[in-house]
């Protein structure tokens, strides 16, 4: 299991890597293009509906065929969009091209959460969380990467080239030692897999994560930008606000495997969104710079764990498949990180960036209420 449970890190470090390469490259986007901030939140908007058109269908190919082969897809796509998104020259093959990104990473999302719902029942042993850490490992190394590179005046598509090399090499190394689906996971009957659906308490937990996945949107595709706009980085690289927030996504889900076996579920997301609101405001409403990369430590922490633990509760359901279950909620919970960047895009064009990210601090109370006063405290 040790091979195996090695084999789904290296997943979800690539997924986050991927991710965390493009998004220190906007700004790069946005000026050669000559994009508007209202302009440049519609074309993000290709990422999370490629992500969201994506979910049922991977849910689907997961159930029908195996999430050990579905993970090989993936990578393969993310091989071959990341270099043609270095050929993009228009607003329109940006967005297809993101459109495309989007698919990949959530076709990706889904298997290897799949894989890591059949390692907790093989194991008994609760691991999505701490996996999700290594997902946010990913994400910060690539933000620091990203950051180095764009100092050093690497072009992009150097920078895309061997971040597609990378994940050429991993899945050649880890696939031969990923899990091959429990029977009840991959051989289903018709009936189980059209309960694309969901109860009343998962409804609930997917709201949560639309609030959680809408921050976390916001702050991947316009945290950079919103530093890049200070006067003054006192020489620090405009990504080490973003890569503040990726290091505490790291150390929330470390802690997270802990927490669900300590409190419940719904004292854990009625934290998180207290932690948003606090970090959000730190953020916009302090002009120190050292004080502002703490807003966004703090701010990754409360989004941190939303998503691991709800993707655990939808995974151990009776009446679907993890796949299909993790599809579901997915879908409600991309339709924020859809909305997010697209959002604080409009509102920033009329009101000004720091302006529009107190959207996040609003959404932080709202998730806390919601899990203090809606959600089951079983």
């Amino acid at each position: 299991m040790l091979q195996a449970r090695l084999a789904i890190s290296v997943l979800f470090l690539l997924c986050g890597l991927n991710f965390a390469s493009w998004a220190t490259r906007i700004p790069d986007f946005k000026e050669f293009l000559s994009l508007s901030d209202a302009e440049l939140g519609s074309i993000l908007m290709g990422l999370p509906i490629g992500s969201m058109v994506s979910l049922p269908l991977a849910g689907w190919l997961i159930a029908r065929y195996n999430s050990k082969i579905i993970c090989l897809l993936a990578v393969v796509l993310y091989i071959l969009i990341l270099p043609a998104l270095t050929l993009i020259s228009s607003s329109l093959f940006l967005f297809i091209g993101l459109f495309s990104f989007g698919m990949a990473g959530d076709i990706l999302n889904i298997s290897m959460n799949t894989q890591v719902v059949t390692l907790e029942k093989l194991t008994n042993k609760k691991t999505m969380s701490s996996l999700h850490a290594i997902f946010s490992i990913g994400l910060m190394l690539g933000s620091l990467l990203g950051g180095y590179l764009v100092k050093s005046d690497i072009t992009l598509e150097l920078h895309f080239y061997l971040i597609a090399i990378c994940n050429a090499v991993c899945i050649i190394g880890v696939y031969s030692y990923l899990l091959t689906d429990s029977k009840n996971t991959n051989q289903e009957s018709e009936a189980v897999q059209a309960k694309f659906k969901l109860n009343n308490y998962l409804l609930i937990l997917s709201f949560v994560a639309f609030c959680g996945m809408l921050c976390e949107g916001a702050m991947a595709d316009w945290i950079s930008l919103y530093f890049k706009l200070l006067p003054n980085l006192e020489g620090l690289p405009f990504t080490i606000g973003f890569s503040s927030f990726a290091f505490s996504m790291v150390i929330g889900r470390l802690l997270g495997d802990w927490a669900a076996k300590h409190i419940s579920i719904r004292n854990i997301l009625m934290f998180n969104g207290i932690l948003i609101a606090i970090g959000m405001s730190i953020t916009v409403l302090f002009t120190q710079v050292h004080v502002m990369i703490f807003g966004c430590f703090i701010t990754g922490l409360g989004i941190s764990t939303i998503v691991p633990m709800i993707y655990s509760q939808a995974g151990n359901t009776q009446d679907t498949s993890p796949a299909m279950a993790i599809a579901a909620v997915s879908t409600i919970a991309y339709v924020g990180f859809m909305l997010g960047p697209v959002v604080i895009g409009f509102l920033s064009e009329y009101f000004g960036l720091q302006h529009a990210l107190v959207l996040l601090i609003i959404l932080g109370i709202l998730a806390s209420g919601i899990s203090k006063f809606v959600l089951s405290k079983d």
